[in-house]
């Protein structure tokens, strides 16, 4: 659910790539977003925010 919000940011084939790679990898999807290069720290942090996104 959570990287849903980073589709309209980097697009959603990137983060569906985020996704996969973080179920492959045993990853959070903030391990596996900011290993893709595709979006930094604290971008991720002002976009995919729990709290908000309920």
């Amino acid at each position: 659910m959570l990287i849903t919000a980073l589709s309209p940011v980097i697009g959603y084939d990137k983060a569906s790539a985020i996704a996969h790679h973080a179920l492959d990898n045993n990853q959070t999807m903030k391990e596996a977003a900011l290993a893709s290069g595709f979006i930094d720290a604290k971008k991720f942090d002002e976009i995919v925010d729990p709290r908000k996104m309920v």
